[in-house]
């Protein structure tokens, strides 16, 4: 039998995983299309899917009280993931950026068919992080099964300094590509560095949430050496 929340913060990090789908699938719409109606569809999804997860936390939050014992271990558990939260707002804004031409992309700038491979892989690893970022919140609850011996999952560090590594070749690229011209080089760069800050915001969290965590421990051991 699952303890009170334990399914609805399982759901709650599935649809975390969902949005990140939503953003990655984005990426390739606008890739493929530039920024047409297809784009709007994606942008009109991460919202939706944005909505569903605030509807979630309200469900989670009124579904046990805070001042019972599983309150508070909920509302804990919950804590890292409002910076979650922050980062999948980032993402609509993002996706949003790809449907409209005052965003990233302009009449007729369109991403260099050479260069899209490249987006792509940055984009994987972008989302890397954020689901690193997801199993590592999901490991941390109490009822997480412990990891096999052995087992290290990559971290979101990790999968941040690959995409930091793929957005500077990248952006190198784009200027030094005597093919385009400033007007098409400077939103270029501009994309590169927007998705890339996905994974940096990912890691971002990842280091508040493990100093929170080391805080907890030290209080505890504080109060136990008395």
């Amino acid at each position: 039998m699952s303890r009170p929340g334990e399914s609805d913060l399982d759901s709650y990090l599935d649809a975390i995983d969902d949005a990140t789908t939503i953003f990655r699938s984005a990426v390739d719409v606008y890739l493929a299309n530039g920024p047409d109606g297809a784009c709007w569809q994606q942008a009109k999804r991460i919202s939706e899917q944005l909505r569903r997860l605030d509807d979630m936390q309200q469900e989670i939050e009124m579904a046990v009280p805070t001042q019972t014992p599983v309150g508070g271990l909920l509302a804990e558990l919950m804590d890292p993931l409002t910076g979650v939260g922050r980062l999948l707002k980032d993402m609509k804004r993002q996706v949003t950026g790809f449907a409209i031409e005052s965003g990233f992309s302009g009449p007729g700038r369109r991403v260099p068919a050479h260069l899209v491979p490249e987006v792509q892989e940055l984009a994987d690893e972008v989302c890397a992080a954020v689901d690193a970022l997801v199993d590592d919140c999901r490991a941390s609850m109490p009822w997480a099964e412990p990891a096999k011996p052995g087992h290290a999952e990559r971290s979101v560090t990790w999968y941040e300094g690959q995409a930091d590594r793929l957005s500077s070749q990248l952006i190198r690229k784009i200027f030094t590509d005597e093919v385009l011209d400033v007007e098409s080089q400077l939103p270029l760069a501009q994309l590169i560095e927007e998705i890339d800050r996905v994974a940096d915001y990912a890691e971002s969290i990842d280091r508040e949430v493990r100093s929170g965590r080391m805080d907890a421990t030290s209080g505890v051991g504080g109060r136990d050496s008395h």
